[in-house]
């Protein structure tokens, strides 16, 4: 086969001499080299991947042959045609078959079966590439299936339980992305090595071939929009919106949120299938439920914006960062650092009338709370092989409120916490298990205590939170009636568990439910003792029954800090003093004036200078915030930001620097 594809020799140079003697062909293949066999993949634990990788190249290999045949075969023809000319010129000056003239004949004869030869190895050639490329969209689709139905499903699965959790977890879980986009480009590449056999093979097979042009049309077909649907699945929110969006009242220059909406659109690979130098730009609008519903069902359809609220500073371009030696590829992203909430006042205002009755302004504010927006991400991509993509992305579900609601906080956290799948539109249990409940409260409280107070904050990275304890987990699930191991949703949004003052009525108490309780311990938290909580310093939640029993295995003087469990926004600083008894101090952490902390408050009172520990077993000293001073000035002078009788009772006790006993 390698002397018959080298160098033909030109028809008038034909000599007896030159004449080349082409070897006998195989019965059953004439002149045609032992054809490869079609790729299978036998092993079923094989990466899908891999194996599209390997099909690709026999897809390649079978497509280099079925090309050089066909450019062999003019040049074939060619040669045959002057042979033919030759010979017909010879045996007419010669009216007898000489040696010379029978040599060219017998060559002639040998030729044109080789070229008969070759046109049935084209036809077996196309027959088998077709074969390969059909294996090669299969385990396109499997390749697919692993990526996206599995892989970045699960992302998104945990990304909607992360997004309430803390910036180490979410970052943490961000990063995760950077090998998927690799995977996904390995993945692009292979499609377009895919893409370009098919399109040059329509200019191998034609109509003449009915039913193999029937297929090629199909796999084209399918293959592109294949396509098109990895280019769209790989378009992902990488950074989900804060779960409420607030709006502040007040003059034109005022009349949007406090904090600006950070939220990320990624492009996972892209680079190989054109769409990463195409990418236009991005534009953000917010929509409710109803439009949301319709947009997953088409997410080509127009959306219809919210009229209620719109967005500003809602549009990016698409950027690929430089190329840095710690990335597997370069990020392409969507960048929305600073989007607001705008409230639309006419139409508001216009909402409330054409009801026909002025709505009371709990009961709207409720009703407010209740409702669930998600934004749209509107995309246009192009890429090459007619790769277009159109249509919006929604994030997860937002509440769009004018004044903040603990409410509304609360029930996204559940639903964007325990709804199915990628929470997008999901059903949201109401029993769900404590192991589940647990890890997401855990997430929620780490990301409370952090929540910025300044929008300064948000360009700082806080220090990593402390995780709640055990004890602390179990404290929790005693509160929240846990039962066979499920947690109901009434538990958390209407047990009463505590209650706080009513300052605006008459002062009686009122009742408070679980997670406005959890909410405001993180808050605490949050203001006046992160620090400490981070050293481990606060105990946070426990019973007086659980405190009086740690205490009592100590021996020094040692204070063990608590929340209350009876009122909402209240601090027990539980004491084993030095003749053994165990006494709990209470006080409302809010009087606590702003820009001191819990350290500030004890080291100036008096009533604590006996205590040398904090429980279990660590100097009580730690809790200073200026680690430097020496402990012998505790309790000799006020600090002049703390007024005296912080930590006397719930009462004001002004004139008595001295802490009165709570016995709850």
């Amino acid at each position: 086969m390698d002397r018959l594809l080298s160098p033909l020799i030109p028809s008038d140079m034909l000599t007896e001499s030159s004449l080349p003697t082409l070897p006998t062909p195989p019965i059953g293949s004439p002149f045609i080299s032992q054809m490869n066999q079609q790729f299978y993949v036998d092993n079923r634990n094989l990466d899908p991947l891999k194996a599209f990788v390997q099909s690709n190249q026999q897809c390649s290999a079978i497509f280099n042959q079925l090309t050089a045949s066909k450019h062999e075969i003019p040049g074939r023809c060619e040669e045959l045609k002057q042979l033919n000319k030759k010979f017909e010129e010879r045996a007419i000056r010669g009216a007898l078959m000489t040696p010379e003239v029978q040599q060219i004949h017998d060559y002639a004869q040998q030729l044109q079966n080789y070229v008969f030869g070759l046109e049935s190895k084209i036809g077996k050639l196309k027959l088998q590439l077709m074969s390969q490329i059909e294996t090669s969209q299969s385990l396109m689709g499997r390749a697919m299936q692993i990526l996206v139905a599995e892989k970045l499903v699960d992302w998104l699965i945990k990304q909607k339980e992360i997004s309430c959790g803390p910036r180490a977890a979410i970052k943490k879980h961000y990063d995760l992305l950077d090998v998927m986009d690799h995977e996904f480009e390995e993945c692009g590449q292979q499609i377009s090595i895919l893409l370009n056999i098919v399109s040059q093979l329509h200019s191998i097979i034609d109509n003449t071939t009915p039913d193999l042009f029937g297929r090629l049309h199909k796999s084209r077909n399918d293959l592109i929009q294949n396509t098109r649907q990895f280019v769209w699945q790989s378009l992902v929110i990488a950074v989900q919106p804060p779960v409420v969006l607030v709006k502040c009242r007040g003059s034109d220059s005022h009349r949007s949120t406090r904090f600006p909406c950070k939220t990320e659109l990624r492009l996972l690979g892209g680079e190989a299938l054109g769409v990463r130098q195409q990418c236009s730009k991005v534009r953000v609008e917010i929509i409710n439920e109803e439009m949301a519903r319709k947009i997953q069902q088409d997410p080509c359809q127009s959306a219809t914006i919210e009229q209620s609220f719109h967005l500003i500073y809602n549009e990016a371009k698409f950027q690929v960062d430089a190329p840095t030696g710690l990335q597997l590829s370069p990020v392409c992203r969507a960048s929305f650092d600073r989007i607001r909430l705008v409230e639309n006042a006419v139409a508001t205002k216009r909402s409330a009338t054409e009801n026909g009755f002025e709505e009371k302004k709990g009961t709207r504010r409720s009703k407010v709370s209740s409702l669930r927006y998600y934004l749209a991400y509107q995309i246009e991509l192009t890429g090459h092989h007619y790769i277009e993509v159109s249509g919006y992305k929604l994030s997860l579900p937002v509440a769009a409120l004018v004044h903040s609601s603990l409410e509304a906080e609360a029930s996204l956290f559940w639903n964007r916490s325990f709804a199915e799948g990628t929470g997008i539109l999901s059903v949201v249990p109401d029993n769900v298990s404590w192991e589940r409940v647990r890890n997401a409260l855990n997430l929620k409280f780490m990301s409370l205590i952090q929540e910025p107070q300044d929008v300064k904050e948000l360009t700082v990275d806080p220090p990593e939170p402390r995780e709640l304890s055990e004890e602390n987990l179990e404290h929790l699930a005693r509160r929240l009636c846990v039962v066979d191991g499920m947690v109901h949703k009434r538990n958390f949004f209407n047990k009463t568990i505590a209650h706080k003052e009513n300052k605006v009525q008459d002062g009686s108490p009122v009742a408070c439910v679980f997670y406005e309780w959890f909410y405001k311990c993180a808050s605490m938290v949050n203001k006046y003792m992160q620090e400490q909580w981070n050293d481990g310093l606060i105990t946070g939640f426990c019973s007086k029954e659980d405190s009086e029993r740690n205490l009592r295995s100590v021996v020094q003087p040692t204070m063990l800090i608590r929340f209350s469990d009876m009122v909402i926004g209240y601090l027990k600083i539980s004491c084993k003093l030095p003749d053994h008894r165990v006494v709990h101090y209470e006080t409302e952490a809010e009087k606590m004036p702003i820009g001191t902390s819990i350290a500030d408050a004890i080291r100036c009172n008096p009533t604590f200078a006996f205590i040398q520990n904090i429980f279990p077993n660590r100097r009580v000293s730690l809790l200073w915030q200026d680690r430097e001073r020496v402990e012998e000035t505790r309790g000799e002078n006020w600090n002049q930001a703390m007024p005296p009788g912080y930590f006397d009772t719930v009462y004001s006790l002004e004139s008595k620097p001295v802490a009165a006993i709570d016995s709850s």
